[in-house]
This record gives C-alpha cells, structure tokens and sequence, in this order.
C-alpha cells in the first residue's frame, strides 16, 4: 500500500514539475505582452478622448478599433526613429542620452547587447564579438570588445580588450586584455553564446569549435 502511493506521489510529482517547466517559457512571453500590452494601453487611453467622437462605436469594437490605432502608432514611432537614428545629429544625440543614461542604469549596455543579439540583424549589429580567448591553463568563450589598431598588436599584451562571461549569469563577469594572439574569433551567434553560460556550458564545445573568421584589415 505504501508504495502504491509512492508511486502515485512519484507520477504527480514528476508530472507537475514537467508541467511547470513546460510553461515556464510561456508564462515568461505572457508576460512581456502583458508590459507591451501596459504601453499600448496608455497610448490608448490619452487618444480615447480625441477619438471618441470620431469613432462609429462605443463597445468592444470601439474600444479594439483605439488599441489597434495606438499599436500603429507605436510601429510607426518606431519606423521614424529609425529613419532619424540614420543622421549623424540623432547618433549624437543617441550617444550623448546613452552616456549619461549609464550612470543611472548600468544594465541598460546589457539589455542593449541582447536585443541587438536578437532582433537587430545587419541594422544593429553587436558590438560584442563572441571568440575563443586561449588563457593560461585553459581556453574559454569570451567576447571582444575592442583591439588596439597598430602595427604590432601580434606582440602588443594589451592589444585585445575581452570580457569574460560568468555562469550561470554571464553579465557577471570581468574584463582583462590579452594580445591578439591568444584570440580567435568564430562564427556563432551572441545570443546562442550567451546561453551556454546561463546552461552552465551546455553547447560549449559546439560553439568553441565553430568556423573561424578573419579578422578585417581595418580592425588590425
């Protein structure tokens, strides 16, 4: 009898942690909607007002016709940011609310080199580059984050400026610089090489044995 129940306990238990796990990542998408719904909402709210005049109707389907207007809105504020961020005034002015926003929010660089990982392609490309950093005893995945432009880096123990992840949270890590030689860029993704940190080295070996890439001539 006791182990008929055990076993029982066993089942529900195995079976309600798969569950949790099993919803985790979707309770974590419901709730960023839920924030993006917030934004929407109060764009919506300041254009009631002006549009309830205007609007044919005043239910459900009026109330949904003024949340679809605020979320084109957005994306439109969206679009004309972009095309504004092209001019060399607005990357002033970018860099110049960047710097100070730093001070008062340091994650805000980290946030930004995840989104750029994610969603930024060939418009926003990461200025993190994931590599190989052969250290003293061991080898790691690190990211580069600038090398000194000069005739002998090769031999320069200062030449590249990397940082070192840590796990299972990689944006605790440490910056050190090393020379050229010691660092291998490879062709993986930031975000895939983000996550073998935060899985405590799973897929490490896959992405420390990518393909290679050249360094620019520009860079070296």
């Amino acid at each position: 009898m006791k182990q008929h129940v055990q076993r029982h306990f066993s089942f529900l238990r195995t079976t309600a942690i798969g569950g949790i796990f099993f919803l985790l990542p979707l309770l974590v998408v419901l709730v960023l909607l839920g924030q993006l719904a917030q934004v929407i909402y109060a764009v919506a709210v300041a254009l009631l007002p002006f549009l309830k005049d205007y609007t044919p109707f005043h239910d459900t389907t009026g109330y949904l016709l003024v949340f679809g207007i605020a979320t084109l809105l957005l994306i439109l504020a969206c679009f004309v940011s972009g095309i504004m961020a092209r001019r060399s005034i607005a990357r002033q002015f970018t860099r110049f609310i960047e710097k100070y926003l730093l001070m008062l929010f340091p994650r805000y660089a980290i946030f930004k080199e995840q989104l750029s990982g994610n969603i930024g392609g060939e418009v926003a490309k990461n200025r993190l580059r994931p590599v190989v950093a052969r250290l003293d005893g061991y080898s790691q995945l690190a990211f580069e984050v600038e090398r000194y432009r000069g005739s002998d880096i090769a031999d320069d123990p200062l030449g590249v400026t990397l940082y070192l992840p840590g796990s299972p949270d990689p944006w605790n890590g440490k910056v050190v610089m090393v020379e050229a030689s010691r660092v291998q860029r490879i062709d993986a993704p930031f975000g895939d090489v983000v996550g073998t940190f935060e899985q405590l080295g799973t897929d490490t070996q896959r992405w420390a044995r990518a393909d290679v890439l050249a360094v620019p001539e520009d860079e070296s």
